[in-house]
């Protein structure tokens, strides 16, 4: 089969870029993260009531519009291009834990207000190392009266997303379970993040009141496979913080002059700009064909590591051929090379670094190196 575009993606992307360029273009994500603040209310009211995208990919039957991964990613590329931080990401990232859980009841008390633009969420699945799972987290307690206790780190929004989704160790295992953030027991420490355009938290529950979402025990799975939605978000993310990357490095070497004539004449300067564009392309190709992947399908597990082995290290190093490419400009804090290169580096840390992405590989396309005893 063929990808191509259809229309309603075309106007999606057009749509979305539109509204982002008048209410929060680069500029603006450099005003929020220098003043501390978390987002801005009015473009989130905007994007859930004039565009619907908090519930782009959510059920019609919970109030989305029942899209698909591929309509997300084209949002988050757009996002990608103004560094757009705030709620927005771990507000999808923990819709699709609640519809991977398939717990009904829970996805119809979340999602409609997620879909209106009325709640935003979050996921506090990582442990001390980084690693999504339970963690050093326990929940004791059955049904109605369940207590969690431990710590989260790095949980995006966790100061102020309105509804927690916590991975904790169950008495069948690993499960998850909603916390509402006034819930006694539950303190939220805000951290100073490398990126300043997306808030980080630290959560300490300490005999926290929650509610168990899908099956006790059943959580793996459903970590699994949000872990590889983020990858496949973070990868379209990073094609247009990329693309941005790369307009702004090439309209400075058609403009800045250096011995009479434009840098970008210089056969140095030529290859470096090449070699961006070169690879925001492979980039933008990994990220749209995991999206494009059946959800849950050994396609999807390909693809998202792919794309969050690849996207990631590729951004990294488009960053820092920006900064250098700029000179002494680039390096000055007045410059948004800054803010890109920070995100370059905090997205490593979010869905898996490079080498885990490479390590999942090599079941899925060597599945006889992974049989061999360690």
């Amino acid at each position: 089969m063929e990808f191509t575009w259809t229309p309603e993606q075309q106007d999606l992307r057009a749509s979305t870029r539109r509204l982002l360029q008048q209410r929060a273009p680069l500029a603006r994500a450099r005003e929020l993260a220098e003043a501390g603040t978390r987002h801005d209310p009015q473009l989130w009211t905007a994007m859930a009531q004039q565009i619907g995208l908090q519930g782009l990919a959510l059920p019609e039957d919970h109030g989305g519009s029942g899209g698909s991964l591929v309509e997300l990613a084209v949002v988050l590329d757009e996002m990608g291009r103004v560094l757009l931080g705030g709620p927005f990401l771990p507000t999808a990232l923990a819709a699709e834990a609640l519809v991977a859980s398939g717990d009904d009841a829970a996805a119809g008390e979340h999602l409609p207000a997620i879909a209106e633009g009325e709640r935003t969420a979050t996921l506090a699945v990582a442990g001390p190392d980084g690693r999504w799972g339970a963690g050093n987290r326990t929940a004791r307690g059955s049904g109605g009266d369940v207590r969690l206790t431990g710590t989260a780190e790095l949980v995006l929004d966790g100061a102020d997303a309105d509804l927690v989704l916590v991975a904790a160790q169950g008495e069948r295992g690993p499960s998850l379970y909603a916390v509402e953030p006034a819930a006694d027991g539950l303190t939220a420490q805000r951290l100073d993040p490398l990126d300043l355009t997306r808030p980080l938290a630290r959560l300490h529950l300490s005999d926290t009141p929650a509610r168990l979402v899908g099956e006790d025990g059943g959580a793996g799975e459903v970590l699994e496979r949000v872990r590889r939605t983020a990858s496949i978000l973070l990868a379209a993310e990073q094609v247009g913080a990329m693309s941005t990357l790369v307009d702004l490095t090439a309209e400075h070497a058609r403009t800045r002059r250096a011995f009479g004539r434009p840098i970008g004449a210089f056969q140095g300067v030529k290859h470096r700009l090449a070699d961006m564009a070169v690879r925001l392309e492979m980039s933008r190709s990994a990220a749209y064909w995991a999206a494009w992947q059946p959800p849950g399908s050994p396609e999807a597990a390909l693809g998202a590591a792919v794309a969050g082995s690849y996207c990631s290290e590729s951004f990294l190093q488009t960053a820092k051929d920006t900064i250098q490419l700029h000179g002494g400009t680039g390096f000055t804090w007045e410059h948004d090379a800054h803010l890109f290169l920070r995100r370059a580096r905090a997205d490593a840390t979010l869905a898996g670094s490079p080498a885990e992405h490479r390590a999942a590989l090599v079941p899925l396309v060597l599945p006889e190196l992974a049989e061999v005893p360690a």
